[in-house]
């Protein structure tokens, strides 16, 4: 088996991949420092110093950088490069295959799809709030089905997907209650939502209560919400209406920089809800 601890807990299925060589690791770090260092002054300089400044007067001020990459798509691809070093789309190895009608919530400029292009059994729709992304991702020719709007309300009937993705965007997503009962409306019976996101291993010195995450604005990522492994399924749980359950959690703490930076590491979860029948 891929994985080396499956145990129940709360009537959840959890799965913990295996650690890696730690030689590995140690390089992977050095690579955080060598482009901490290239970065800082673009990073540090022009864009956090304005970003302080900023939220002092306004605590939803979007920084300088967050901005660029919003306007900017090969921008964001870069930047997912840096973050998810050495191969971008590895954040997706761990997604099962896809089936039937799928909705893809906060697509991007389609790197899951660049991921997923070989698998054929799927029909996806890619939702995006971010028409230049959209865009982006039809001329590189990763998308064919696309829709300008966000998950709260979403121009489809009731009961018309198998399948709904949130792929590295749930902690984009402010309203989560909201989004889940939009959600619900649109799942056929017996359909999954998989949320796949990062998720904090420790929160340091943060000073906020971490029991069921909180939101924060940052200035690489925008307003955020922020979660460890414990503080992601409660407020999973806590959001859910009647008729979605929480039925698997799946950690796997991939080799990209973003698990293994040196101030914030972290892991890769992916939950899997039902909508009961």
């Amino acid at each position: 088996m891929l994985w080396n601890d499956v145990h129940q807990g709360q009537g959840i299925e959890h799965r913990i991949h295996p650690g890696y060589h730690p030689l590995r690791i140690r390089l992977l770090q050095s690579m955080y420092v060598v482009y901490f260092v290239v970065l800082y002054p673009f990073y540090y300089v022009w864009n956090k110093r304005d970003f302080m400044k900023n939220t002092k007067k306004n605590p939803f001020y979007v920084s300088k950088l967050v901005r660029l990459i919003e306007r900017n798509p090969w921008l964001y691809e870069l930047s997912m490069f840096v973050l998810n070093f050495p191969r971008p789309t590895s954040v997706y190895d761990f997604f099962p295959p896809l089936q039937g009608d799928v909705l893809q919530v906060g697509c991007g400029t389609g790197l899951l799809n660049k991921h997923k292009r070989n698998e054929t059994a799927a029909s996806i729709l890619n939702l995006d709030i971010n028409e230049r992304y959209l865009e982006y991702g039809i001329k590189k020719g990763r998308y064919e089905n696309v829709l300008h709007s966000g998950i709260y309300e979403v121009p489809l009937p009731d009961q018309s997907l198998d399948i709904i993705i949130f792929a590295r965007c749930f902690h984009h997503i402010r309203h989560h209650k909201k989004a889940f009962a939009e959600c619900c409306r649109l799942l056929k019976d017996g359909g999954q939502i998989w949320i796949a996101d990062p998720v904090i291993l420790e929160e340091q010195g943060s000073g906020k209560t971490m029991q069921d995450g909180y939101m924060a604005n940052s200035s690489i990522d925008g307003v955020i919400w922020r979660f460890t492994k414990a503080s992601f399924l409660s407020h999973i749980m806590k959001s859910l209406p009647p008729g979605l359950k929480l039925v698997s959690v799946t950690d796997h703490r991939q080799l990209h920089l973003t698990n293994y930076n040196l101030k914030y590491p972290q892991t890769d979860i992916l939950a899997v809800i039902v909508k009961a029948c």
